[in-house]
């Protein structure tokens, strides 16, 4: 028995284990900390559904419907294409968010150079004067102070837009909880290939084990999508830390836009 378990969890784990729409969204939310606890709750109930329709023997009825299939086919290929656009259009709104806040980065500086320069004639013209040398040690104080005062709040301005910036575009990354849950429905339940590989493929590799043996098969597969959707969700949000910079997630948007894209032109295609 321990050996069908072993092969219902090494056949889901082929299965499972891919860069795909699913596991590109449990990426993304699990980097933003944005409701991964249902999110996973979502994905593994699905698989475990599935798999336990896929084994009860409701893979034949899929297989003798290709026409349901095509149609879910076409809707997947349409929500991941608003999704891929979705992800490119983050791009551009982090892109305009990078370009205002270098801009301001410059004002800055260009107020904090200004500031510097009339620090310089004010002690110039308080030392040339006559006065008495006691005011013109006071007012050369006075004068420093405020020079180091205005280039000190400057620079924490500036410091602190920096170090707020990835923590803000972080929070901006994270979505509703309604939006969550229902994009994580749509890239489980509307592509076609869950349906052909819970029900179809892993159906008849445990009907090949016999009606006594088969829900052990299950159980292995079962076992698996449990601890593959843990695990991602969890490596997922450890990852967080290396996405406190715009940048990053940048990086990540375009790479998701452009996976959610081709993965939707292939499913229209085929």
């Amino acid at each position: 028995m321990l050996s069908i378990l072993i092969a219902g969890f090494t056949s889901q784990a082929g299965i499972i284990v891919a860069v795909g729409a699913q596991n590109a969204f449990i990426i993304r939310q699990g980097i933003a900390r944005a409701y991964v606890p249902q999110i996973l709750t979502i994905c593994i109930g699905a698989d475990i559904v599935l798999i336990s329709l896929g084994t009860a023997g409701m893979g034949s009825m899929v297989s003798a419907h290709p026409e349901v299939l095509k149609a879910l086919t076409l809707v997947g290929a349409f929500v991941l294409l608003i999704y891929g656009f979705s992800a490119f259009k983050r791009v551009f709104e982090t892109l305009m968010r990078l370009k205002n806040r270098l801009r301001m980065r410059k004002a800055r500086a260009m107020a904090l150079a200004g500031g510097g320069s009339l620090d310089d004639r004010e002690l110039r013209g308080s030392n040339d004067d006559g006065g008495d040398g006691s005011q013109r040690n006071v007012a050369d104080s006075m004068t420093v102070q405020s020079a180091s005062s205005l280039r000190g709040s400057a620079s924490a301005s500036i410091a602190g837009s920096v170090e707020s910036s990835g923590n803000e575009f972080q929070q901006g990354a994270q979505t509703t909880l309604r939006k969550s849950l229902l994009a994580c429905l749509g890239f489980t339940f509307l592509n076609p290939g869950v349906y052909l590989d819970s029900l179809v493929l892993l159906g008849g590799i445990a009907a090949s084990y016999g009606a006594g043996l088969k829900w052990s098969f299950a159980a292995g597969a079962m076992l698996c999508s449990v601890v593959w959707f843990i695990s991602l969700g969890f490596l997922s949000s450890k990852m967080s830390k290396l996405f406190k910079n715009e940048y990053a997630w940048l990086v990540l948007d375009i790479i998701i836009g452009i996976m959610m894209i081709f993965i939707a032109a292939h499913l229209a295609l085929r």
